[in-house]
């Protein structure tokens, strides 16, 4: 049977019914004290050190070389017994696409062979986080042994985008870089160089809840990249801001990335208001490839709403290439079935947690809730340029102030959380970032820039990040 076209109605529908989910129903009576689901997604750097450069280390191969991250990760899923996915490149060759680890959390590679892990949903964040130490220490000690690193930052600070090349070579991320490359440069930086850490959060057990999640994450966007800038430098230089992944994301397609009309929730806090809010986002989205057409490539840009027009006469848009549209949109919170919350630049192992932190204890309390969009609402004017000025970190007045009031409503929430969450010292390490950076107007960033002067460097070696995350360590520790 021909697969049917999609109309506008049906494109509608399949975001009121799969975009925007509530909490599985089956949650609250299984864990009457537990505030919600949440999920885990940190992307990090694997680089070798030596080569010519003593204070460089070299970019790692996904798939080639003598010593491909991808075959090091498939030993280990041999030897653990993961389920392992392979796709062909556009060469043809079979490649390692994921690795599903027994307990169902992934393991995959970006296109510029950056590693992530993504946790499954787990009913407490304790959980989460468990598991994704677990996995980073199985993966860390199978790249160590072959010689490799891994750091965490929001971008690699030593390689620039053509060094690092388009090394993830499956149709979607070949259409990805053909588009991207056509409206700047960022959209290639983004997808080979940076690094972030995802929180998924459910939307709660009620329309209203949900609708007050969705809110208060968009609004919240500027203050958690500000609070959380760990991207200083780029292609072996300073680039003279704190937060430069922020800048990528903002700029490598606009129609597809920022924060959707969140002042129409002002209006009519509702469920249907954050649907229809979404649906005319999407369909105003410019359409990166449509794969039911083989990931044809339009000869020139047009949205999803003139591809159901008939934009492209000999194209008929079926059901899979919206739901691939709407995988190809990167606003700052993207809502998933459950609410992606992507601001963050990776962080430092010593404070990896503490985003997740952040965001479970200020949307999971519904006091707390109420608390935080009373205090963001008459900011909601000044969210754009906030964003763009979060580009360096704490620096603006009105970030760094607002940034200490809600970090003083995340603590206060999280500790009216189930004591699940707080196990494996989440709490202690929230309130050392806090301490350490946030109160003080600093971010990770900060100290990157600090210990460039201290060297005189315009690039920070490889042993120098080490010794910089052995500090963090130790100032969690104290």
């Amino acid at each position: 049977m021909e697969p049917k076209t999609i109309n506008r109605d049906q494109c509608l529908q399949h975001i009121d019914e799969t975009v925007f989910k509530l909490r599985p129903s089956d949650y609250q009576p299984k864990h009457p004290k537990w505030p919600g689901l949440v999920g885990l997604e940190i992307e990090m750097l694997v680089v070798k050190p030596g080569g010519s450069d003593p204070d460089k280390p070299q970019v790692s191969q996904l798939f080639t070389g003598p010593h491909p991250t991808s075959k090091i990760i498939e030993s280990l899923g041999r030897q653990h017994q993961w389920e392992l996915n392979f796709t062909a490149d556009d060469q043809g060759v079979p490649r390692l696409l994921t690795a599903k680890m027994q307990e169902g959390d992934m393991i995959s590679f970006e296109p510029g062979g950056q590693i992530e892990i993504s946790t499954k949903p787990y009913p407490c964040l304790a959980e989460a986080n468990r598991r994704l130490r677990e996995a980073q220490t199985l993966i860390e000690a199978g790249l160590n042994q072959k010689g490799f690193v891994i750091v965490q930052t929001g971008i690699n600070p030593w390689h620039t985008k053509d060094e690092i090349t388009l090394q993830m070579r499956k149709s979607r991320y070949l259409a990805m870089d053909q588009h991207f490359a056509a409206i700047s440069p960022y959209g290639q930086r983004m997808m080979r160089q940076t690094c972030t850490i995802q929180v998924n959060l459910d939307f709660g057990p009620n329309e209203t809840i949900l609708a007050k999640r969705y809110l208060a994450s968009e609004l919240l966007a500027p203050f958690a990249a500000a609070i959380f800038c760990n991207s200083p430098v780029v292609d072996g230089k300073n680039q003279g801001i704190r937060g430069f992944r922020t800048r990528v994301w903002r700029h490598a397609d606009p129609s597809r990335t920022g924060l959707p009309a969140y002042k129409r929730l002002l209006k009519d806090l509702s469920r249907k208001e954050a649907v229809q809010i979404y649906f005319d986002f999407a369909l105003q989205s410019t359409v990166v490839f449509v794969e039911s057409a083989g990931y044809l490539i339009p000869p020139k840009p047009i949205t999803f709403s003139q591809l159901l027009e008939g934009a492209l006469p000999d194209v008929k848009p079926q059901l899979v290439d919206f739901t691939t549209h709407l995988s190809l949109l990167f606003p700052e919170v993207r809502p998933r079935g459950f609410l992606e919350l992507r601001s963050a630049d990776a962080q430092p192992r010593a404070f990896q947690g503490v985003p997740a932190v952040f965001w479970t204890g200020l949307l999971y309390s519904d006091k707390i809730l109420d608390q935080l969009i009373d205090l963001l609402v008459p900011y909601v004017d000044q969210i754009p340029q906030l964003m763009g000025s979060a580009e360096d970190g704490l620096n603006h007045p009105i970030l760094a102030k607002v940034s200490r009031e809600v970090m003083n409503l995340a603590q206060k929430g999280f500790g009216q959380l189930a004591s699940c969450y707080k196990e494996g010292g989440a709490e202690t390490e929230f309130a050392a970032y806090r301490d350490q950076f946030t109160e003080r107007g600093r971010t990770p960033a900060d100290d990157v820039l600090d210990a460039l002067a201290f060297h005189n460097q315009t690039c920070l070696s490889l042993d120098a990040y080490r010794a910089l995350e052995d500090k963090w360590m130790s100032v969690v520790a104290i």
